[in-house]
């Protein structure tokens, strides 16, 4: 379906579940925690010589910008950096819950809304909000957790890893069209509304896969020990295997960010790509095998905010 045609049915989807569409944002919103907020210039913009604004956003995503327990990129651009920031981001999202599914359950199971889908929601937010840029967060969901399987060669075959063609076929086929879709969706929201959006994404950043999962009973994760065991790269508490397999997420996290940055030659001056990989070099940045801690997040959050402000001024 073409952009303008999918944006006819979202807004007739919107129409029809109005009234849920904004008691589920109110919801969102009154769930976020607080960071304390910037009271002095952050180094990074005094350092470009940029003077701190604040911008009105609408985000999209998974768990990097809803994260459970801990304060995650959304809580620090909005209470840290100061950003007026209607965040729709549901930890668990896939890329293809995002695009093409509905509002999934939480991270405990429990139904968020039977109601509506993802991309309405997002262009509902856009119509209200009138923001000045669209945030996007997916894709890692979808390669990660059982998911990861097929990505990885038995250490016992010698072959490459990950999968060189396996790899390829989902983050230049099946990623691309999906982030393809949102994309051109939002623009021509953007183009319907007589105003220029633009679309902030990332990429991640290097996970350190040594079997920790989300709290320390593991309630959902890890992510990639499994797979990494049952494909014959045990970790066993030994720096130099688990240095292996940091090293074969290293090459999927890089072709991760290949694939975005292309998005960004694709649509220039629309889509604009942040590259946080080497922000969290050190195994003790990272809470688990797929998240930052609270201070991690931080570091991140501040390599956005500034392209916000590079871009945006």
């Amino acid at each position: 379906m073409k952009p303008k045609a999918r944006l006819k049915s979202i807004e007739k989807n919107i129409a029809a579940n109005k009234g849920k569409l904004n008691l589920l944002h109110e919801e969102r919103q009154a769930a976020r925690t607080l960071p304390a907020q910037l009271t002095t210039v952050h180094p990074m913009l005094a350092k470009a010589f940029i003077s701190p604004r604040n911008y009105s956003l609408v985000a999209q995503g998974d768990s990097w910008f809803d994260y459970p327990t801990s304060w995650d990129l959304i809580d620090w651009l909005s209470n840290y950096h100061g950003h007026d920031i209607d965040s729709i981001g549901v930890a668990g999202s896939t890329l293809n819950d995002i695009v093409y599914g509905p509002v999934p359950k939480n991270w405990l199971g429990i139904s968020q809304s039977d109601d509506t889908d993802r991309m309405a929601e997002l262009i509902n937010r856009i119509d209200e909000k009138k923001p000045q840029a669209v945030l996007l967060s997916g894709g890692g969901n979808d390669v990660a957790g059982p998911e990861f399987f097929s990505f990885l060669n038995n250490a016992l075959s010698k072959l490459e890893n990950p999968n060189a063609k396996v790899l390829d076929g989902v983050l230049n086929e099946t990623f691309v069209k999906a982030y393809e879709d949102l994309i051109e969706t939002i623009t021509a929201k953007a183009q319907q509304m007589g105003c220029n959006l633009p679309i902030f994404v990332h990429g991640y950043d290097y996970p350190w896969p040594d079997g920790r999962g989300f709290t320390c009973f593991n309630l959902v994760g890890p992510w990639f020990d499994d797979t990494f065991n049952k494909k014959n790269f045990p970790y066993d508490d030994d720096e130099a295997k688990l240095k292996v397999r940091y090293n074969i997420l290293k090459v999927f996290m890089d072709g991760f960010n290949v694939m975005m940055a292309g998005l960004e030659q694709k649509y220039p001056g629309v889509v604009h790509y942040v590259d946080l990989r080497g922000t969290l070099p050190d195994r003790d940045e990272w809470a688990n095998e797929l998240h930052p801690k609270k201070e991690g997040f931080g570091k991140l959050a501040d390599k956005i905010n500034l392209a916000l402000h590079t871009i945006l001024q």
